[in-house]
């Protein structure tokens, strides 16, 4: 650094002793030099655009597609059928109130039927339990009661399908659960309940011309009943199929003897979660009513309220709704030749109210849907991309408190559709299968949902 003063102040010494006109005259071949590289740099690309077509030329253009309008919607009914983690309980949450599911499941035969003389000394209810939420530790019991109506496999049910039942029923026992891990419970049955169960051995079997067990014993219907309605408990059940290297989780098993020779033991399971399907819906029930006097929902939904939050809920509970008003002028332009979107970015904020929703609480991820031209709901298109959905996102930036989605395969497929089928308005909710809710900001909210769009007009 000292060398490099030292020169400096003996060329500037050599420039003070030198005559005025000199001076001048190489203050006028600088600036000259500055002029004529900045002519050379003017307008480089337009260099030969006088023998190119004119639609070789491009433009590339970013646009905030102003502001984003955001909905708290709910749908009641909606399918529930084969649910492949169904929950049994009540939960509560003071902004969205009570909500009540309840499993309705065929049970399937483990293997073919032996027909001899039986006697049933036990009978057990053997279940996986995913999840736990709400006061494990009040009592509380499992209520399951046979079905009347056969359910059938190919058939659509509903969250509000109604459930018709026999006199036969039985109440048991929940014993402790663990809120934060897997647990596995086995819960005694009276003996009378095996009993029942093969009361005619000639209906022990399957056959695809003739009634079977599913006409003989029709399904149960599971609740879980508490000790009030100030201990809600919820419970996620494992009622997936097995696979064929794994051994069942969740099953009726009867422990019985030969009635002549009491030596002999044998056991059977009837199976809740068996190789092949049994047909099963959920029943749920969201009670809006219940939420807190300041924190209630029910005011807003599926109306034309731009709140400054917007909801989301677990179980095919409420979802927000997000229309794009932007959009549409970017589409009808008649001035606009052809586009491509080269990237669309949904940036959803997160609203915590320091109490029941932290970053700990809400969902890990969110999921878009939208209406297919086949009238359908889909995921949208950009989730199916890759198999981990690393483009799509949707997983909640903690740094931001924000989800964040690339959806430029849907915008595109938008701008795209020359027939006006496909609508610039999108659905984020969360699968059924998950009991986190959360809430969103939204319309006039000091950080809300923005939508980055960049695009190539041709």
């Amino acid at each position: 650094m000292t060398r490099y003063y030292h020169r400096s102040l003996h060329n500037s010494r050599f420039f003070s002793l030198l005559p005025v006109p000199l001076k001048a005259f190489y203050l006028f071949l600088l600036f000259a030099g500055v002029f004529m590289l900045g002519s050379c740099e003017e307008k480089p690309t337009m260099i030969g655009k006088d023998i190119l077509p004119g639609n070789d030329f491009i433009s590339i253009t970013t646009n905030d597609a102003a502001k984003i309008l955001s909905y708290t919607m709910y749908d009641s009914p909606v399918r529930s059928e084969d649910p492949t983690t169904p929950f049994i309980g009540t939960m509560y949450d003071p902004y969205f109130g009570t909500t009540v599911s309840e499993f309705v499941s065929q049970i399937r035969l483990e293997r073919q039927w032996v027909t001899r003389a039986y006697d049933v000394d036990s009978v057990k209810l053997v279940l996986r339990i995913n999840s736990v939420s709400g006061s494990s530790d009040l009592p509380k019991q499992i209520r399951i009661t046979e079905i009347s109506t056969r359910l059938y496999e190919d058939s659509a049910y509903y969250t509000n399908t109604a459930v018709d039942t026999t006199d036969f029923g039985i109440s048991v026992d929940i014993p402790p659960l663990r809120n934060d891990t897997i647990n596995r419970i086995e819960v005694n049955l009276p003996p009378f309940f095996g009993e029942y169960l093969i009361r005619d051995q000639e209906k022990l079997f399957y056959s695809t011309t003739i009634d079977d067990f599913r006409s003989y014993f029709k399904g149960i219907y599971m609740r879980v009943l508490s000790a009030s309605e100030t201990d809600p408990l919820l419970l996620g059940l494992n009622i997936t199929l097995a696979t064929s290297l794994g051994d069942y989780t969740d099953y009726i098993i009867l422990y019985m003897h030969d009635r002549e020779d009491v030596t002999v033991k044998y056991t059977y399971r009837f199976i809740l979660d068996p190789l092949k399907e049994n047909a099963s819906f959920s029943r749920i029930e969201h009670d809006f009513t219940t939420a807190g006097p300041d924190k209630g929902i029910e005011d807003i939904l599926n109306k034309p309220v731009l709140d400054t939050l917007s909801y989301l809920q677990g179980l095919n509970g409420v979802y927000t709704k997000l229309i794009f008003p932007g959009l549409d002028s970017i589409k009808n332009d008649p001035s606009r030749g052809r586009i491509a979107v080269n990237k669309a970015s949904l940036f959803i904020p997160v609203h915590y109210d320091g109490d029941a929703y932290t970053p700990s609480t809400v969902p890990e991820g969110l999921l878009l849907r939208y209406v297919n031209s086949s009238g359908v709901k889909d995921l949208l298109p950009d989730y199916y991309i890759d198999q981990s959905h690393a483009y799509f996102g949707g997983s909640l930036d903690t740094a931001f408190n924000r989800y964040k989605f690339n959806i430029s395969n849907f915008i595109q497929q938008y701008l795209d559709d020359t027939k006006g089928v496909l609508k610039p308005e999108i659905e984020v909710f969360q699968r059924s299968s998950d009991t986190r809710n959360v809430i969103l900001k939204a319309n006039d909210s000091k950080t809300p949902v923005k939508f980055e769009l960049i695009y190539t007009l041709f």
